[in-house]
């Protein structure tokens, strides 16, 4: 048999036939696989509970929907939220970072617009300016309104402080603790929806004759709002050395109405600190000469509220008329009489006094609860799109939106959905984060780092144009053979 009747037997063989066709189909399969894998790449993880660790949120405290809670349990747990630390903070910027600011600085305004910020920042209360004139010059003071979660109620309740200054004088105590204090009482009933509204307004040009309070009053009467009652705090830091103990701070009323016109709010602040706080406050009414001529007890904002006849109180440290620091440039965060942890008692007087008079509805100062689901942490992506999945839930007053964002770049609100399709993603490590908010501002952050890595594709690719020219030859051999009779087999 020579070489060519070899060559034809050997290919025209059944056995082979079979091996030849063998061999295409696999490289059949290995090219479909190849081909359709990166349509089939994994875009959400399967989810494992053992990878996290939850750290869910304390038992949520409740709201009028907890009826386990007394009035005076969420009194309590309102007070309990005041922070000291972050009442000196708001201080501090204040007087440090902003410094002095009377009306007709930059630094004003500069102030007007932290204030607002820290406002707007709380998710559930809303600034605005209200503009008025202060000798030619347009200023404006800030209000901050907290709505009514009773829509038949639209009363309201104010609590007021002046953050404008004297000229040289960054304004530690006068009035920079009763605007801190003012964001603080702020910061803590923005978790909270009462039977009435309740507005903080940051007053201007109270060192230039009470204007900013005067207009407020003016425009509140002119309007027909309904204001039951109105907290100025006006200097409440300095620990007067010749303060009884029990009268560090005076609560200033109106002496010149009658009883339940203005003296008996002054009551009902006494009770409700001693009840929820032991803080040392004393009433005192402005007809009181016995440290001072009663004119002195109209030197602060509470003054134009009584001039509308408006019920008004001033929260005052003990004879601050004597505190040598105000006015000045002493008046800073070195003074070591400045206490601010008699400040933060205060602030939880006038915490539980509004609280309790504004009949809170809805309490919650605990946050949602949210953990990723997919992809896990450290995934690697083999593709440039990945689905992102979540669970979130709250209990009190349930999920408002959620939102996502990835690496360092925006947030996004993406409404109620529970997962988010991410995109155009670059090879290298990446960052999601999902927040979930609830309805009373409350939120929470997760977040999982992952890894894409797209370069498996151009290998794929090469193997794929290796494959396709070998398949397409064996497909012609086999079906030229075919078409072959097959040989015997010769006898050697």
């Amino acid at each position: 048999m020579d070489k060519n009747q070899a060559f034809l037997w050997f290919y025209g063989s059944g056995d082979l036939r079979k091996i030849t066709s063998s061999v295409v189909c696999v490289f059949f399969i290995l090219t479909l696989l190849l081909i359709s894998a990166p349509f089939h790449a994994v875009h959400t993880v399967p989810y494992s509970e053992s990878n996290y660790t939850y750290g869910f949120g304390e038992t949520a405290v409740g709201s009028a929907n907890a009826v386990a809670l007394t009035k005076k349990d969420l009194l309590e747990t309102i007070v309990s939220q005041v922070n000291e630390t972050k009442f000196k903070w708001f201080d501090s910027i204040l007087a440090n970072t902003i410094g002095p600011r009377p009306y007709d600085l930059v630094s004003n305004m500069e102030a007007a617009e932290f204030i607002a910020d820290e406002l707007n920042s709380t998710g559930s209360i809303f600034a605005t300016y209200q503009w008025f004139t202060c000798a030619d010059k347009e200023i404006a003071n800030v209000i901050g309104t907290l709505p009514s979660a009773d829509p038949g109620n639209q009363s309201k309740i104010v609590v007021g402080a002046h953050f404008d200054t004297v000229s040289d004088s960054p304004g530690v105590d006068d009035n920079g603790s009763g605007t801190a204090l003012l964001l603080e009482v702020a910061r803590v009933f923005s978790r909270c929806r009462f039977g009435c509204a309740i507005e903080f307004v940051a007053f201007n040009a109270e060192e230039n004759g009470l204007l900013g309070s005067k207009h407020y009053a003016q425009q509140a009467l002119q309007s027909g709002e309904d204001i039951l009652l109105v907290i100025n705090i006006d200097m409440c830091i300095w620990d007067n050395p010749d303060a009884p103990p029990n009268e560090k701070i005076w609560i200033v009323y109106d002496g010149t109405v009658p009883y339940g016109d203005c003296e008996r709010f002054a009551d009902s602040t006494l009770e409700t600190g001693y009840t929820y706080v032991t803080a040392p406050i004393q009433k005192i009414s402005s007809t009181n000469d016995t440290y001072v001529s009663v004119k002195n007890w109209l030197r602060s904002d509470q003054a134009s509220f009584w001039a509308q006849g408006i019920p008004a109180l001033w929260i005052f440290e003990f004879n601050g008329f004597q505190n040598p620091y105000i006015h000045k440039p002493a008046d800073s965060m070195d003074v070591e009489s400045y206490n601010f942890t008699l400040g933060a008692q205060v602030a939880r007087v006038v915490t539980a006094t509004v609280a309790k008079l504004a009949n809170p509805l809805i309490v919650d100062f605990v946050p949602p609860t949210l953990w990723i689901v997919s992809p896990s942490v450290g995934y690697k992506v083999k593709s440039s799109k990945l689905t992102v999945t979540w669970i979130g839930s709250d209990a009190e007053s349930g999920i408002d939106h959620y939102e996502v964002k990835l690496d360092e770049g925006g947030w996004s609100n993406i409404g109620n959905n529970t997962s988010y399709n991410l995109t155009k993603l670059d090879d290298g490590s990446h960052t999601v984060y999902v927040k979930a908010v609830d309805r009373i501002g409350n939120s929470i952050e997760d977040s999982v780092n992952f890894t894409v890595d797209t370069t498996v594709f151009p290998l794929m690719w090469a193997v794929i144009i290796a494959l396709v020219p070998a398949s397409i030859v064996s497909v012609a051999v086999v079906y030229f053979l075919r078409k072959k009779k097959p040989l015997t087999s010769p006898h050697l």
